[in-house]
């Protein structure tokens, strides 16, 4: 395509392009020998054996003897029996009548080979002079190879009830002819993916070996089905003058855009130091294609850092809950915040998430007193209530007897002092 694009620039612009080298196209001239003339779109013809190029020049700034090469883009192409396809040319009544006859080999192919004629010589001052003339050498008497076109890197934006497009890399695979008139359409066999406008793409002309990015419009219908579709590419052309057709097929997916909502975040408000704090979230799957491997992830800094849970596959239509259970240490105390990440992804692995915020208040354990007056409370309870009297008066009579006790030493104790 590029070369195609220089070439017709280059037609375009000979004029002042060969009045700025000294020599100047004369396009409406028609020389013995040509068809037509070069403005009507002259080509070198073939005949007995033999390449015949015919150039009409002009030039005001020399008078001498100029020389003509074809130079081939490809020269590894070449049907030419010889190395040397130059010819001198001396001017005649003010025109330089160029002329190339060059001989063919036997064994040449048909095809189309992209050349130019360069024609040099030097000014009257001794300065060089040099023009180019883009043409093509077409050849039909020659043999014929394989000639077909290549598709590749096919990828596409098929979305169920969008409009998108279907790209891919078309090749001239051929090594000689050139692929003109070429007309791209694609179709889906489950009817689901449809032209966007016309069904027919024009692709540019490909000389040998040249590529093109095609990029073709297409829509897909509100019900089609979320799964891999095989589309048929099917390329028209003209080939060595005679029309030609080539097909292939490709697997491409139609996606719908990915719907995971969430129910909200269920937990506590808050939570004792050492117990366990539940987390909960509905996730739905609001799309028309299943969602896969899809994680929650719960981070409190402080607690705990992208604590992870597989919720797994959720089918369209489908609610499924992510539940994360953290336990705070006994040294948190206080307000936390930190968030639920969900990521998700369909069955192209196009991935989708969200995150929300969550937040969980951390309060203190009960002290030992308090454990400890819980605890008498609790035996009091458990105690009948005429234990008590009874236990006062033992311990009443307890005392009276120690009492009663040191007395009655006391008094044994004068008893034997008097007898002494």
């Amino acid at each position: 395509m590029k070369r195609f694009i220089i070439t017709l620039l280059a037609v375009l612009l000979l004029p002042a392009y060969a009045n700025a080298e000294g020599f100047v196209l004369e396009e409406n001239k028609i020389l013995a020998g040509m068809n037509q003339s070069w403005r009507q779109g002259y080509e070198p013809t073939v005949s007995d054996g033999a390449v015949n190029i015919y150039l009409p020049l002009t030039s005001d700034k020399t008078g001498g003897k100029i020389t003509a090469t074809l130079e081939l883009d490809d020269p590894d192409t070449s049907p030419f029996a010889s190395e040397n396809l130059s010819a001198d040319c001396w001017k005649n009544e003010g025109l330089y009548a160029v002329r190339l006859r060059l001989p063919l080999v036997s064994a040449r192919h048909n095809g189309d080979y992209a050349a130019r004629v360069v024609v040099e010589g030097t000014d009257r001052d001794g300065n060089p002079m040099r023009s180019e003339y883009p043409t093509v050498v077409r050849i039909r008497d020659g043999r014929s190879d394989l000639i077909r076109p290549g598709i590749s890197a096919v990828s596409a934006d098929l979305n169920v009830g969008e409009d998108g497009a279907i790209r891919a890399l078309v090749t001239n695979t051929s090594r000689y002819a050139e692929m003109k008139d070429i007309i791209l359409t694609v179709t889906d066999a489950a009817g689901d993916v449809l032209p966007a406008g016309s069904d027919k793409l024009a692709v540019p002309a490909l000389m040998p070996g040249e590529s093109a990015w095609i990029e073709y419009p297409a829509t897909v219908k509100p019900d089609a089905a979320v799964a891999l579709h095989t589309l048929a590419f099917r390329l028209s052309y003209t080939a060595l003058d005679q029309p030609g057709e080539w097909e292939e097929t490709f697997t491409l997916p139609v996606s719908q855009e990915i719907r995971l909502e969430q129910g909200g975040v269920q937990a506590p408000p808050s939570v004792i130091q050492g117990d366990a704090a539940a987390f909960a979230l509905p996730l739905m799957n609001l799309g028309r294609g299943e969602l896969r491997n899809v994680v929650a992830s719960l981070s409190l800094p402080g607690v705990v850092e992208r604590q992870s849970v597989l919720v797994g596959a959720i089918a369209p239509g489908e609610t499924k809950q992510a539940k994360i259970s953290v336990t705070p240490g006994k040294d948190i105390l206080g307000e936390l915040s930190g968030e639920i990440s969900v990521a998700a992804e369909d069955a192209w692995g196009n991935e989708t998430g969200f995150s929300l915020p969550v937040a969980l208040t951390v309060e203190a354990a009960p002290e030992a007193k308090k454990e400890a007056e819980t605890a008498a409370d609790l035996v009091k309870e458990m105690v009948p209530g005429y234990v008590w009297p009874l236990a006062g008066a033992c311990l009443t009579l307890l005392i009276a007897l120690i009492v009663q006790g040191a007395l009655l030493r006391g008094k044994i104790r004068r008893m034997e002092e008097e007898k002494l």
